[in-house]
C-alpha cells in the first residue's frame, strides 16, 4: 500500500503548484494524473507533419505574479508577440499598437479611427490606473462590459476592439467577469509581454513538473472514489494519506459544482503558402463579432515561434463559444480578410469544450467540502496566474492546518 502525507489528484496547473508549496515546507505528496502526461488544460500537441499545436489558444502573460513562485521564465524561452492588435473592420485591417513598445506605429495607431479622442486618453488614464491593481477577483461589483461603458468609452470602440479582444480572453463575448479581474488583466498586459514559450504552451507544466521528484507522479491513474484522507484507484488499489487535495474539473469532483461550469473554443490550425505575405507578422488579429463573421480572431503562430510552424507558415484560429462555423468558412473569410487566396490547408482542428471556467461564487483560492480540498482556476480566476494561485493556496492551508 502507499502512503504519502497528501495525495493530489490532478496534474495540472493547480496541482502541480499545491505539490511544488508542500515539498518546499518538507511535505511529501503524491500526484496521481488520469492522463500519460502533466498539465492538465495546458497542452501542446505536435503533429506528424511537426506542427507544435497548442490546444485552445493559449498565451502567457510574462507579468503574471504567480509564475516567479514555481518557474524560471528564462527556461521557457518565451517568444513575444507584438503589443497591439490588428482590428478588421470589414474592409481593412486597422493598427492598434502600444506606443511605448512600438514608438514606429505610434502615428497610425494614434490617429486610427478606431477611437475618439476621448477614447485615446482613456487608454492611456486606464493603463496608468491599473499600474498598481493586486486584485483579480473575477467577481468584481461590475461586469467588465458595465465598467467599459461606464468609464466612459464609446461605443464603437468597445465593439470594434474591447469586446473582440477580451473574448479571446475571457471566452466570454457577453464580458460579464467582474471589473477587478479585468484591471488586473490591464496591470499585467501593460507591465509584462504576452508571450508563448518557444516549444508550446505544454512547456510551463513540464519545467514545473521538473521540481517535483519523479517517484511522487502516478500517471495513468484514474481515481475510482476518494474520501479525506485517502484514494481508491480505478485498479482497486487504496492510497492513504493524511490530507486530499482534489485538482480537476469539478464537476468530475462533485456533481453539485457543475452549474454549467466551462466556457468553449474551438482552434483551427492552417497553413497556407501565402501567410507569409499577409504582414500580419507578430500581431493577434482581431474580427469584431459585429461583422456577423464565424471566426474571433488569430495569430501566425509560427511567427512569434518558429518552432511551432517547423519551417513553414502556422495559423491558430480561435472560435470562441458554441457557434458552428465549418472549417471551409473560416478559410473562406480569412482569405477575405487577406485580401487574397491563401491557399490554406488545414492541420489540425482543436475543440475544447472545458477551455476556461464559469466563475463560482467562491474565489478564495479552494473550496473545503467534507475534508478534501477543491482547488484550480475555478476557485480563483479563469487564467493561469489564478490556477497556479488556486494551487498554492491549497497547500498554505494545509500547512496551516498541521
Amino acid at each position: 500500500m502507499i502512503k504519502a502525507d497528501c495525495i493530489i489528484v490532478g496534474a495540472g496547473l493547480s496541482g502541480l503548484a499545491a505539490s511544488i508549496t508542500l515539498q518546499r515546507a518538507g511535505v511529501t505528496s503524491l500526484i496521481i494524473e488520469a492522463e500519460a502526461v502533466v498539465g492538465g488544460r495546458v497542452k501542446t500537441i505536435k503533429t506528424p507533419q511537426g506542427f507544435l499545436t497548442d490546444v485552445g489558444f493559449q498565451v502567457l502573460l510574462s507579468s503574471y505574479p504567480e509564475l516567479e513562485n514555481f518557474v524560471q521564465l528564462s527556461a521557457l524561452n518565451l517568444k513575444k508577440f507584438n503589443s497591439g492588435a490588428l482590428v478588421f473592420d470589414d474592409q481593412n485591417l486597422k493598427l492598434l499598437a502600444n506606443p511605448l513598445a512600438h514608438p514606429e506605429a505610434l502615428f497610425s495607431s494614434f490617429y486610427a479611427d478606431l477611437m475618439t479622442t476621448k477614447d485615446r486618453a482613456l487608454v492611456l488614464k486606464l493603463i496608468l490606473s491599473s499600474q498598481f491593481h493586486r486584485s483579480d477577483d473575477p467577481l468584481g461589483q461590475k461586469s467588465t462590459a458595465t465598467f467599459l461603458k461606464d468609464f466612459g468609452f464609446s461605443e464603437n470602440f468597445i465593439e470594434l476592439f474591447w469586446r473582440p479582444f477580451l473574448t479571446g480572453i475571457f471566452l466570454d463575448s457577453e464580458l460579464e467577469i467582474g471589473e477587478q479581474f479585468f484591471k488586473f488583466l490591464m496591470r499585467c498586459f501593460s507591465t509584462g509581454k504576452v508571450s508563448v514559450p518557444e516549444n508550446g504552451m505544454v512547456e510551463l507544466p513540464l519545467q514545473m513538473a521538473k521540481l517535483i521528484p519523479q517517484e511522487n507522479f502516478l500517471l495513468n491513474q484514474k481515481v475510482k472514489s476518494y474520501g479525506s484522507d485517502y484514494v481508491i484507484l480505478a485498479t482497486g488499489e487504496k492510497i492513504n494519506a493524511k490530507r486530499l487535495i482534489c485538482a480537476f474539473d469539478p464537476e468530475n469532483a462533485q456533481p453539485n459544482l457543475a452549474e454549467n461550469n466551462f466556457r468553449m473554443v474551438t482552434t483551427h490550425y492552417f497553413t497556407g503558402e501565402n501567410l507569409n505575405e499577409t504582414g500580419w507578422g507578430k500581431w493577434l488579429v482581431l474580427v469584431p463579432r459585429r461583422l456577423g463573421m464565424g471566426i474571433d480572431h488569430f495569430c501566425l503562430i509560427s511567427s512569434v515561434s518558429e518552432k511551432y510552424g517547423n519551417g513553414t507558415p502556422l495559423l491558430s484560429v480561435s472560435v470562441v463559444g458554441q457557434k458552428n462555423v465549418s472549417v471551409s468558412k473560416a478559410m473562406q473569410e480569412l482569405n477575405k480578410i487577406a485580401k487574397r487566396d491563401l491557399k490554406l490547408e488545414l492541420v489540425v482542428s482543436h475543440s475544447v469544450p472545458k477551455a476556461l471556467p464559469r466563475i463560482s461564487n467562491t474565489t478564495t483560492g479552494f473550496k473545503e467540502i467534507d475534508g478534501v480540498i477543491f482547488c484550480g482556476d475555478r476557485w480563483s480566476s479563469p487564467s493561469i496566474n489564478g490556477a497556479l494561485r488556486s494551487g498554492r493556496l491549497a497547500a498554505e492551508f494545509i500547512l496551516k492546518d498541521q
